[in-house]
């Protein structure tokens, strides 16, 4: 094991504004909707509030958990996220008919987003055991094989968007462990296939890719929430209608505390508001990817690319979502929606990034 260092500060300062901003957009962006299922308008807001604070413990614990035992759970860590994602669809809750929630009793916890963070530390871990046979058929079959058993599951609940952001992570990390050029392709078009297959044979996710297509046509039906949404950023202009000043909000777009919060910000902060948002996910991005590239360790740099990228690509999904570029997929925005098993993974992801950053040199 390397010698320990300082931990990427530059990371440390993006996440930190990225959560502070994230409860302060959804202090703003939850109030109506709060206030109307709870009577209390920071109800939605002070519950965020508690999950930050048991995420930022998870964070610090992450921070300084020895990497090289990490690596050695990983089999057993990836075992607990797959049971856990079975045992949700037999006990799970949920809404429409999904399962994605397990009530604690103190609370709810959402498994696939524990598969996520598990799944990129056991692919950490594989590809930094088989080095460049994962060139070869067997080497990247048995990642496929566990990164499938991960996405059916998760697609059984049903969750797309999730499975989607999961799968696309792995893809990364297989990309940067040198697999071969032409199995990343083959990957590339069974996961376009399967995902249009998913659409097919579901009735709800083919209304979702129509109403993309052709949102303008029922601006009073599946079109309304994108609609909105894009009125909403339209309304921000430049520099934004002014901090809890949002009238969309106002239950005229649905979701717009957690899937949809993005244009809240869009409205209230404008555009320079929205892009200094983009500008730290990339900063975030960057940061990441180069503490994976100087990392000496081969496991320590899988898993910087993993953490990475989960976060970055889903907050840049999310927001090719909302703003029209791609189809519904019904996946939140990381550090900004409400929800607590989503912000819990993030800060652990966080904490682990900036363990990794430690013994780049």
């Amino acid at each position: 094991m390397q010698r320990k260092g300082q931990i990427d500060l530059w990371l440390l300062l993006t996440a930190s504004l990225l959560l502070i901003i994230g409860l302060i957009s959804l202090l703003s962006a939850s109030s109506v909707i709060s206030y109307q299922d709870y009577g209390n308008p920071y109800a939605i807001f002070f519950r965020q509030c508690l999950f930050a604070v048991v995420g930022l413990v998870a964070a610090v614990v992450a921070l300084f958990f020895p990497l090289d035992k990490l690596r050695k759970m990983s089999w057993l860590i990836y075992a607990v996220a797959v049971a856990l994602l079975v045992l949700v669809l037999f006990v799970g809750e949920g809404t429409k008919g999904s399962r994605r929630w397990i009530d604690l009793g103190i609370g709810t916890l959402q498994p696939s987003e524990v598969a996520k963070l598990a799944l990129v530390i056991f692919l950490a871990d594989y590809l930094s055991k088989v080095k460049e046979k994962i060139r070869t058929v067997k080497g990247i079959g048995i990642a496929l094989i566990t990164m499938a058993i991960v996405g059916i599951l998760i697609v059984l609940e049903p969750d797309l968007g999730t499975t989607v952001a999961a799968m696309a992570t792995c893809y990364f990390m297989l990309m940067a462990a040198g697999a071969k050029s032409s199995h990343l392709w083959l990957l590339v078009v069974l996961g376009i296939l399967g995902v249009i297959g998913l659409a097919v044979i579901e009735p709800y996710r083919m209304k979702r890719l129509m109403t993309f297509l052709n949102y303008e046509n029922d601006p009073l039906g599946d079109g309304y929430q994108l609609i909105q949404s894009i009125f909403a950023f339209g309304s921000g202009g430049i520099v934004g209608v002014g901090l809890g000043q949002s009238k969309q909000k106002c239950l005229y777009l649905p979701e717009n505390h957690t899937d949809f919060i993005f244009p809240i910000v869009g409205e209230e902060l404008g555009f320079i508001g929205t892009f200094f948002v983009v500008l730290l996910f990339g900063i975030y991005a960057w940061r990441g990817l180069r503490i994976a590239i100087k990392s000496k360790d081969s496991f320590h740099s899988f898993l910087a690319v993993g953490l990475t990228m989960q976060i970055a690509f889903q907050a840049f999904l999310n927001m090719g979502v909302v703003t029209g570029v791609l189809p519904v997929t019904g996946l939140t925005l990381p550090f900004f929606s409400a929800g607590g098993s989503s912000l819990l993974i993030t800060l652990t992801s966080v904490g682990l990034l900036l363990n990794v950053s430690r013994y780049v040199e």
